[in-house]
């Protein structure tokens, strides 16, 4: 919602409904003043200064709108504030001071629009119409907002609900809705436990509970039909907020045949074969749960090589589901090709491209930058180093990041990226300008001839780290930095810092530095991870994620309908915490992990 457009289309309307009203009491005082605006003005104030006090009050809120329209608000607020309200009657009094407000709104001053709106005596205000008594509210909310006052605003609008004109309630509980979802699960817990809580505040913290706490888009479905038995007379039973009522409303994608387009030779053989092994383990398991009659077709898309050839062959076999492909070009190819006829759920991604009935799904370093980015931002870092590889997902990794977090309002400080063969000493003495610091004693000594006592200090701006990194690398690149004076500075770090095995002596190096893992990797494992564990060695590697996406596509494909339907939608798998952003890609919210003595832990749960 743009507050500004909102209110000073509000305002424009409120300005011609006043005039109006005031020529009317006043015997018509526009068609006493003639000339420009401003001339007008004057001889409004002018004609003030004789009046009786309630008319030279009419006559001042007059040339305040008039100020207003020809947008000098600050004039006007001092103008209105010369208005003695304790002498107007409670229609004016009302008009006033919803002038005053709005106008201060106008001008994204949420503290003095309060200050107006609580000049109104509440006698006054409980005797107002109740279009009168909501315009009050929702200015009181709007002002809230100005002074980023989530909780206040929400608690505002929520009263608002309880008498919200039938034309108004959608608006009303979808920005309700926006609130809800903004607020962090554990706060909202509290909010719910609180013993003086309205029936109208319950019933929506509930409602919002009932939809975080679901572990999937089913579960959730589920416990929104409880809510609604609990709450039948709820405003948001009788109007729910449009984003939920989309996701319960869109149905589940079902498929009767399912094709896996995988490459089933080639460099992409191995990893194909995991994805391949996580996919059917889901698929088995849903067949001896009863959840699926789906048949499964492979197809090689190292000989089906086209999108044409694919669609072609897909609708000769009767397959209305398509998984695949893993290359990343031919991932393109089907993204130029059009519409796909045939829904298809790929596993890689091309960042930026969309194509109707195409989801994009995959392992992408792109996720993990921009979840490090906004981690950083909410802990209050400001100015940012990035060092990351010398190679294509390093490099995408640091535009990533860089993007989201200059985005977020961070600046980068510098960035570096470092080879196989990279002197960390040197690299990240210049990263943090120790360097210069050596320089200068150098310089010192040829200067007085001695060495002087001297410690080299590196820049003082910096605020964190942006590590994307191998474990192998990590483990030099952490030492180093804190050989270089760095070792205080919060690191931040895509999954690739862990091997997914336990290594605590290896690892020690590693302490303090936080970085995001999958589900598969930093949560206790599912059942079918158990499974495969029994059939592979490798399953908690980081070829591991591999198995995780293949389960996390048979998982997710039901749900992408609901999904698309809204952004706040979730699935929880393998590969992260799943929903569907900008250009029908499945984002992965993954969790925080740190090293202690060596061992991966979850932040939440050490931290």
């Amino acid at each position: 919602m743009t507050f500004p457009s909102r209110l000073s289309l509000v305002l424009t309307a409120s300005m011609v409904l006043f005039l109006h009203g005031c020529g009317s009491q006043q015997g018509n005082i526009t068609t006493q003043i003639s000339g420009d605006p401003m001339q007008q003005v004057a001889e409004l104030i002018q004609q003030a200064e004789t009046a009786a006090p309630v008319k030279s009050a009419q006559l001042k809120a007059e040339a305040a709108r008039i100020l207003i329209m020809q947008e000098r608000q600050e004039e006007a607020s001092r103008l209105l504030d010369e208005i003695d309200m304790s002498i107007l009657t409670p229609a004016l009094q009302f008009e006033i001071s919803e002038l005053k407000a709005r106008t201060a709104l106008a001008q994204q001053d949420g503290q003095s629009a309060l200050r107006y709106l609580q000049q109104l005596p509440p006698e006054t205000t409980r005797n107002l119409p109740p279009e009168q008594q909501y315009q009050i509210g929702e200015m009181q909310a709007d002002a809230y907002h100005y002074q980023q006052n989530t909780l206040s605003e929400l608690q505002q609008l929520i009263q608002l609900s309880s008498y919200s004109p039938a034309d108004k309630a959608q608006a009303l509980h979808n920005r309700i809705w926006t609130l809800l979802t903004q607020i962090p699960t554990e706060q909202l817990k509290q909010l719910s436990q609180r013993p003086d809580n309205s029936y109208y505040q319950q019933g929506w913290y509930e409602l919002a509970l009932s939809a975080m706490n679901a572990q999937d888009l089913s579960q959730q479905n589920k416990q929104m039909q409880q809510w609604e038995i609990l709450w039948q007379s709820h405003p948001a039973q009788q109007t729910p907020p449009e984003a939920l009522q989309a996701v319960t409303a869109a149905d589940t994608l079902s498929a009767e045949h399912i094709a896996l387009y995988l490459p089933m030779s080639g460099s992409l053989e191995k990893p194909a074969e995991a994805i391949s092994t996580g996919f059917m383990t889901a698929y088995y398991n849903a067949v001896k749960a009863g959840r699926t009659h789906a048949r499964i077709t492979l197809l090689d898309s190292t000989r089906i090589t086209s999108p044409e050839q694919l669609y072609l062959v897909a609708a000769e076999k009767g397959v209305d589901l398509i998984i695949g492909p893993l290359e990343k070009e031919m991932v393109e190819s089907l993204l130029n090709y059009g519409p796909a006829p045939i829904p298809t759920l790929t596993l890689n991604t091309v960042p930026g491209s969309q194509q109707a009935n195409v989801y994009q799904f995959g392992l992408a370093i792109e996720d993990e930058a921009i979840q490090a980015a906004n981690q950083a931002w909410q802990d209050q870092k400001k100015q940012v180093l990035i060092y990351t590889p010398d190679t294509d997902w390093g490099e995408r990794s640091a535009i990533a990041f860089k993007q989201q977090f200059m985005a977020l309002g961070g600046t980068i400080l510098d960035s570096y990226t470092y080879g196989n063969n990279a002197n960390y000493s040197e690299q990240i003495a210049t990263l943090l300008g120790t360097e210069k610091s050596i320089e200068r004693d150098n310089q010192l000594t040829r200067i007085i001839g001695e060495r002087p006592e001297f410690e080299s200090r590196r820049r003082q701006d910096v605020d964190a780290i942006f590590l994307s990194a191998l474990p192998q690398s990590a483990r030099q690149i952490k030492p180093t930095l804190a050989f270089h004076y760095a070792g205080n500075i919060p690191v931040y770090a895509t999954s690739q810092i862990y091997s997914g095995a336990e290594s605590p002596i290896e690892d020690q190096d590693l302490n303090g530095i936080r970085f995001v893992a999958t589900p598969w990797l930093s949560a206790p494992p599912s059942s079918a991870h158990l499974q495969l564990a029994q059939l592979r060695d490798n399953t908690n590697s980081r070829f591991g994620r591999l198995y995780a996406l293949g389960i996390d596509a048979f998982n997710l494909f039901p749900y992408l309908a609901q999904l698309s339907a809204s952004p706040s939608a979730i699935i929880e798998g393998e590969t992260g915490t799943l929903s569907i952003g900008a250009n029908n890609q499945i984002v992965r919210t993954l969790n925080w992990v740190t090293f202690q003595q060596g061992i991966a832990q979850p932040i939440n749960e050490s931290n």
